[in-house]
């Protein structure tokens, strides 16, 4: 078997308050750093970001690191930046994909490729990518730590933030460790998705009989939203995206993103029948048939209703607490609703929702044509 090279690509935009953290956990990896090679891909920031990696490239130098390069993405976003590293790969074997505001400890590379070449040796084969598990974060509290809980939760995340043990086939696995045999033989990114571009390009590794997986031998701590207004444009965003790959890849769709959906369409339909079908309704008389089904009209939105809170509030209690915790219980229902309306915009001729947590992205030339 070759020896496993990992190329580390990080694109960036803005991302001063998080990159040196970031930089300083992948230089300072237990792995051997002969074979380890740092690719920062920056998107034109704004702030002190690029000085930030040139600083930690020195470091990394000068303490015998690996090494770290600066190269600017003049396609700013995630895609572009993938597919430009997949330019620059020169001998590594596999990508380590990860984003400015995440860290790692100082094992993780060297624990998850001997959990990958473990994985693939029981396999029998190559993978194409291993994903990791997202931690959360224990350094905050308040709103952001209800926002983190709520992400983490079966109701708010998707499945890169899911719970899970042990090593397993995934859909969409989080900062997969690929091998660059498997990424370019599809072609590498789709750059036409500035969200969701990660689940996509796994899903094409599925198509075209590569393994993916994922591992919970160890984990990436991430810098989430910290506030319910960010949180709502992520949402919206995520939903945006998401339409949009299913208006070119309907197969794709999942019944539980369209649960919302729905739901308010059931509610709002019931409304409708149980006035029609009410004898104080002025135009009952064309609907008298619905009289039978009155008492089911009016109950079946406050059934739905009902469960829907009431499946909220459960999912609301916090493993510290006995009692529902209110911003849990916000951040889910935020979640729920500000991606609902973001597949509803992905469905429309619209400029993509502005980027929340990085101002400076807002200028997507897609516009809406996928």
């Amino acid at each position: 078997m070759d020896e496993v090279k990992i190329l580390t690509v990080i694109p960036v935009l803005d991302e001063s308050k998080h990159l040196d953290r970031c930089l300083t956990s992948l230089r300072n990896q237990t792995f051997d750093p002969q074979r380890h090679r740092i690719l920062v891909l920056d998107g034109g920031s704004s702030d002190n970001s690029r000085e930030i990696a040139e600083k930690n490239s020195i470091l990394s130098e000068n303490h015998g690191g690996p090494v770290i390069e600066i190269l600017d993405n003049p396609g700013k976003y995630v895609s572009a930046a993938r597919n430009l590293a997949l330019e620059n790969v020169e001998d590594a074997t596999h990508m380590f994909e990860i984003i400015g505001h995440t860290w790692v400890p100082e094992d993780h590379l060297q624990l998850r490729v001997d959990d990958l070449l473990d994985a693939e040796q029981s396999l029998g084969r190559n993978i194409g990518s291993m994903g990791s598990k997202i931690k959360p974060s224990e350094e905050i509290n308040g709103m952001p730590k209800s926002i983190e809980y709520a992400l983490h939760s079966p109701l708010g995340g998707s499945g890169q933030f899911a719970h899970f043990k042990g090593r397993e086939t995934a859909k969409s696995p989080a900062f997969c460790l690929h091998r660059v045999e498997a990424v370019k033989s599809i072609g590498g990114w789709d750059d036409r998705w500035i969200a969701g571009q990660d689940h996509d390009l796994n899903h094409r590794l599925r198509e075209n009989d590569w393994p993916v997986m994922r591992s919970d031998v160890s984990f990436v701590c991430m810098s989430k939203r910290s506030t319910l207004s960010g949180l709502w444009g992520m949402g919206r965003r995520y939903g945006y995206w998401r339409m949009r790959q299913l208006r070119v890849y309907p197969k794709r769709a999942r019944l539980r993103e369209f649960l919302p959906w729905i739901g308010l369409i059931s509610v709002s339909l019931s409304f409708i029948l149980f006035f029609l079908s009410s004898d104080n309704s002025n135009i009952s008389g064309n609907f008298s048939m619905l009289h039978v089904f009155s008492d089911i009209f009016f109950f079946t939105p406050l059934i739905l209703l009902s469960g829907y809170f009431g499946v909220l509030l459960t999912a609301s209690i916090a493993k510290s607490n006995i009692l529902p915790n209110p911003g849990i219980f916000l951040s889910i229902l935020t979640l729920h609703i500000s991606f609902s309306l973001g597949l509803l915009t992905g469905l429309l001729p619209m400029k993509p929702p502005i980027n929340e947590r990085i101002k400076s992205a807002n200028n997507s030339k897609n516009k809406g044509r996928n």
